[in-house]
């Protein structure tokens, strides 16, 4: 090796491609923990409240965005699932028209929507920068996430991050055990006693207090009492009330 061409291998790296290279190497790390802990998350808790929560403050970290929404698919509608920030609130459902509906258009393509001036936000505020991303398992629509900040930034390792995660949070929604309920819809359940959750889950079949009490053994008058609490919990004025809203929650005829 000549002195020319061992000045020139022991020349010393600069201090910005080492500045980038450390910024690339931190990239990834968080990156890597993002995957990471959803999979603890998912390992530990399945498809909940709980993991959705982490994820989407995993990923206003990532982007530097201050709010976020996380909406699923359910009978031609988005229901909001859970949120961060100024955002419509959990369990809104929101129909499913313009960018929506073009996002989650079977087959879905992965792509990603910035500034559709979807209505997603409470802020208010012009100066924000809006992502919308859909969620698919087998290119089949299974809900979005969007994001929202000032400072919100989507350089080409952020975007494929989150492009793989559309395909992860689809199967995990896909996978998840009964049919996805908002947290105030869980909240509704549980204030139900277990014999009330069981004329609940009746009352779309139609059946009459002498029915209900007959299916499961108990008087008519019983029953009655029953599914008057039942409407009085729910807050609704009728059983047809009662029975549309637990079809929504999952309870078929």
């Amino acid at each position: 090796m000549t002195a020319t061409q061992l000045n020139q291998s022991e020349q010393p790296i600069s201090a910005r491609s080492l500045r980038q290279s450390l910024k690339e190497t931190q990239a990834n790390d968080t990156h890597l923990r993002l995957y990471l802990n959803l999979g603890l998350q998912l390992f530990e808790h399945g498809w909940s409240t709980s993991t959705s929560n982490s994820l989407l403050h995993s990923l206003c970290s990532l982007l530097s965005a201050q709010h976020a929404l996380l909406a699923i698919e359910n009978s031609g509608k988005l229901i909001v699932f859970n949120q961060v920030g100024q955002t419509l609130p959990i369990g809104t459902r929101i129909p499913m028209m313009g960018i929506l509906a073009t996002m989650l258009k079977n087959p879905v393509q992965l792509n990603l929507y910035e500034n559709k001036g979807s209505q997603l936000w409470t802020h208010g505020d012009a100066s924000h920068h809006e992502c919308l991303i859909p969620l698919a398992l087998g290119k089949y629509g299974k809900g979005i996430i969007g994001l929202s900040g000032k400072k919100l930034t989507l350089e080409l390792a952020e975007i494929e991050t989150i492009q793989a995660l559309a395909g992860l949070i689809g199967l995990a929604i896909s996978q998840h055990q009964g049919p996805i309920r908002s947290e105030s819809d869980q909240t509704i359940l549980e204030a139900l006693t277990p014999r009330e959750r069981e004329i609940f889950a009746l009352l779309p079949s139609g059946l009459s207090n002498n029915e209900l009490g007959a299916k499961l053994g108990i008087a008519p008058g019983t029953a009655k009492i029953h599914v008057e609490r039942v409407l009085s919990k729910l807050g609704v004025k009728d059983r047809t009330q009662a029975a549309v809203k637990a079809v929504e929650l999952g309870y078929k005829s």
